[in-house]
């Protein structure tokens, strides 16, 4: 599902994508070193005089050419939500578990085969990002280190989705879209511009 969710979030916003799968684990351990899940073409790129900031939102996604997207791995061990709330938790947890295995799950050696001059964008897809400047500084510093070029959060994307869903579109491709449609249909989802008012 979390791939799925990033998957149409991308392609919502211009891109083409593509799975970039390893093979198949045989073992959960093995699930979970396995790293990139997608490489998206973006096919509204407008070169600009900047790269994309590094905590991506759709507004940022046009300047943003090519990547390789890694979906899950950190965020699949968190308990819940409510453990992401503080940013000192969530620097801690990336300190000790995410760092040792980024630079893993970004390991792709076929780049080239998809047309890229240049190894893609890394994009690491997190569960949610602290608000405290503090810390998130210091993890975007500690990823860019590592040579992650930007976060894509979760609760961004779903929202995001969320406001594109028009209940008067019928979506027969996408059991993700058509599921969200539903709910906004039946006002148990909300646009989040009317959850800000509200």
């Amino acid at each position: 599902m979390d791939e799925l969710i990033a998957r149409e979030y991308l392609e919502l916003n211009g891109f083409a994508t593509m799975p970039l799968r390893k093979g198949r684990p045989q073992s959960k351990r093995a699930l979970k070193e396995e790293g990139v899940d997608l490489y998206a073409r973006n096919l509204k790129f407008v070169e600009g005089d900047r790269d994309p900031a590094f905590l991506l939102f759709s507004s940022e996604l046009r300047r943003l050419k090519s990547a390789v997207v890694c979906v899950h791995g950190w965020h699949g061990e968190m308990a819940s939500l409510a453990a992401l709330k503080s940013g000192a938790d969530m620097l801690k947890y990336i300190e000790s578990n995410v760092l040792k295995k980024v630079e893993k799950w970004f390991e792709f050696e076929n780049w080239r085969e998809l047309g890229e001059a240049e190894f893609p964008k890394r994009i690491l897809v997190a569960p949610a990002f602290p608000t405290q400047e503090v810390y998130r500084a210091r993890i975007v510093a500690a990823l860019q280190e590592r040579g992650i070029d930007g976060i894509l959060s979760f609760k961004s994307m779903l929202l995001d989705i969320i406001d594109r869903v028009d209940t008067r579109h019928v979506y027969p491709k996408s059991d993700l879209l058509q599921i969200v449609r539903t709910l906004k249909t039946f006002d148990l989802v909300k646009d989040s511009q009317m959850n800000f008012l509200g």
